[in-house]
């Protein structure tokens, strides 16, 4: 589930399932990238919301934030981080500047998403990582994701493709949230059908909604028991979520 709308209404004393999951995702990335904690690397995180992942990122460098939100920046701000007001799909970023730039759940919501993996690939230092999730399967696109503004679902192959084509050298391409993909098909499915095809009814709404604590727990408790497998180096043959990393090489 791609529940970037959920920012701004977590609870951030009992964060949403997904999210809490999700941010464990994202250091296990960066433990896979950086060994180490540094502070002196510099990190670009684009469509960052309002940085509920910068806790994290600060750990492994100096963090800029790019989004169109003004509010959100703002926020940023006060956690003593860097900040550009700009659209990424307008905006060209420096050529060779950042050791690392974070995507999560942007590039699904581009109109030219080739086009901002190119400049990505351009702002990158040599041998610097892009770290990104999208939601995967297209056969699963739903009224979820018109509801997020979504343009497009990935496979694996075109994300790799694009990411080929721009340059990029592929460290790893798997998928996140595998147990709770069967049940998910089945209800964006259902909702495909039931909104889309029979009443196209325009009132879309995302699956981000407040669930009880004790469910919220248990869900959690699933994403997180991937996560610890992915660490163990299993990788799952399908998930909700595709989640890579990707190096500017140039020998």
């Amino acid at each position: 589930m791609d529940y970037q709308d959920y920012i701004l209404q977590s609870d951030k004393t009992r964060p949403h399932f997904w999210f809490a999951a999700k941010l464990k995702l994202i250091e296990n990335l960066l433990e896979e990238v950086f060994v180490n904690e540094k502070n002196d690397r510099s990190i670009l995180d684009i469509g960052c919301g309002t940085g509920t992942e910068f806790d994290i990122l600060n750990k492994f460098g100096q963090i800029t934030a790019l989004d169109t939100n003004q509010t959100a920046l703002d926020l940023i701000k006060q956690k003593g981080s860097s900040v550009i007001l700009a659209d990424i799909e307008k905006f060209i970023l420096l050529k060779n500047s950042y050791d690392a730039v974070c995507c999560f759940d942007l590039l699904e919501h581009l109109t030219d998403d080739k086009k901002v993996l190119k400049n990505i690939f351009h702002s990158l230092k040599n041998n610097g990582y892009l770290l990104f999730t999208v939601p995967a399967f297209k056969f699963i696109f739903s009224t979820h994701d018109l509801a997020l503004k979504h343009q497009r679902r990935y496979s694996k192959k075109d994300i790799a493709g694009k990411l080929k084509s721009c340059s990029f050298t592929i460290v790893s391409l798997n998928y996140w949230n595998a147990i709770l993909f069967p049940i998910e098909v089945v209800i964006r499915l259902f909702k495909k059908l039931l909104f889309i095809k029979l009443f196209k009814q325009p009132g879309y709404q995302s699956d981000a909604k407040s669930i009880n604590p004790l469910v919220n727990q248990f869900l959690f408790s699933i994403l997180n028991f991937e996560n610890k497998m992915i660490n163990y180096g299993i990788k799952f043959p399908f998930g909700l979520t595709i989640y890579g990393i990707a190096r500017k090489n140039i020998s």
